[in-house]
């Protein structure tokens, strides 16, 4: 096993590629996957816990990648109880978003390897913790059992990019001094949280007539509620990106949400069976009212990338708006536009790895909004939460155990200088007996 860690614009993409090539030169496998016939495994595998960043891995290195669920079988519906059994094959595994895992899905994944395959996990232990129990990378990390390598370099500075500057500089605890100044790909715009709405919509309005289109385009905010929550912002832009100025399109409500063709919607939930999974974004393509089909229920279809999926009313709570969503949500994707407001009314979400992740978000244009005394209060204040795991002490006490057995061997050689009681300590015969 190895761990690959860094932050934006060091490498892991490239480094991930270059692994991938070197293993197939090495070993005289083909990366081609149309060489293995029906049943073959395909010896190396790529794959991330959320669909976006499984379909980055992909693109970069042209494999196939997918979900941790889908490379395990799961159907989304597994919960902490489940203990099947399951068994992957291949000889080379690489995890990408590693910080994203929680603890369960982190067991079903090692419990399933083969004790040949090479593992290397690649993430970054400063942004957000997985939303589930756990923080199994920083843990491991922190345990020191693997060898890691961290890239520090900042290769994609070398194009003139201040946002990943900015990033390495919240990442240290701290806000650049040109933190107000506009430069070519970053610009800030002071206002209350009254106004946040107002000016998230004037800059996306002047985007959408340079030419960027919704998928381009992603506002980021840590709370759904308040005046400049993400679902005031969802429905302002919806207005923006698709109004139903006519009256005359269609539209099917669910709750106060008013959905139309050609919204941009989130996915909020896995379903590996239809292969779309949380935090996927895609756009409704189609919509038929309950009297246009014979199940009489509304019905929604929605493009994922070249996945297409229909939802009846009972599941449209599996979807919301996408214009606007949560960091969280967002983690494990890349835009290139991201619009980021920060007031100080959203104290109870202001921490620095919150902050460091939403802005590791933008490829291009990073437009942040707000207070900027709400930045500095969110850099400067860490994460509080004590995530109590103790998988960082038992990986340590195995480590430990291994290394003393190691040492211990039996051999004709250290037959005398080994004490048969080893190991025994503190237990009796009388915990043998029935």
């Amino acid at each position: 096993m190895l761990v690959l860690t860094g932050g934006p614009g060091t490498g892991k993409t490239t480094v991930i590629k270059g692994i991938v090539e070197l293993f197939s030169e090495l070993h005289g496998v083909s990366l081609d996957p149309h060489a293995y016939k029906d049943g073959d495994a395909f010896p190396v595998l790529l794959a991330a816990p959320t669909g976006r960043a499984a379909k980055r891995m992909s693109e970069s290195t042209g494999l196939p990648a997918m979900t941790i669920h889908r490379l395990l079988g799961m159907n989304g519906q597994e919960d902490l109880s489940d203990d099947s059994e399951r068994a992957i094959e291949g000889r080379l595994l690489i995890v990408d978003e590693m910080s994203m895992v929680d603890i369960w899905l982190a067991n079903q994944l090692f419990r399933a390897l083969p004790s040949h395959i090479q593992v290397i996990l690649v993430g970054d232990e400063d942004q957000l913790p997985s939303v589930g129990p756990g923080q199994v990378l920083r843990d491991i990390l922190r345990s020191e059992i693997a060898p890691t390598v961290e890239l520090t370099d900042i290769y994609r500075q070398k194009d003139g990019s201040s946002i990943i500057q900015m990033a390495h500089d919240i990442k240290a605890g701290f806000l650049p001094a040109d933190f107000t100044k506009n430069s070519k790909d970053r610009s800030f715009f002071h206002c209350s949280v009254n106004q946040i709405a107002e000016v998230v919509d004037q800059v996306v309005q002047n985007a959408k007539e340079k030419g960027f289109r919704a998928r381009d385009i992603q506002v980021l905010a840590p709370m759904y509620r308040g005046p400049a929550g993400i679902n005031v912002l969802n429905r302002n832009l919806q207005e923006i990106f698709n109004p139903n100025d006519s009256g005359k399109r269609k539209e099917i409500s669910y709750g106060d949400v008013k959905y139309r063709v050609n919204d941009k919607v989130l996915q909020l939930v896995n379903q590996p069976e239809k292969n779309v999974f949380n935090g996927d974004i895609g756009e409704i393509v189609s919509m038929q009212y309950a009297k246009e089909n014979t199940e009489k229920q509304d019905m929604i279809t929605v493009q994922f990338d070249q996945t297409e999926v229909s939802y009846y009313k009972q599941e449209f709570n599996q979807l919301t708006h996408a214009y606007c969503c949560s960091i969280h949500k967002a983690q494990g994707s890349e835009f290139p536009i991201v619009i980021m407001p920060v007031v100080r009314s959203y104290y109870r979400m202001l921490r620095r790895d919150l902050l460091y992740t939403g802005v590791t978000r933008s490829q291009q244009f990073l437009i942040l909004c707000g207070e900027e005394e709400a930045f500095r209060m969110g850099v400067e204040r860490v994460n509080d939460t004590s995530r109590k795991t103790t998988l960082e002490s038992r990986l340590v006490s195995e480590e430990d155990l291994a290394r003393q057995s190691s040492l211990k061997i039996l051999t004709t050689e250290n037959l005398t200088e080994i004490d048969p009681m080893i190991g025994m300590n503190e237990i009796s015969p009388y915990e043998f007996m029935a």
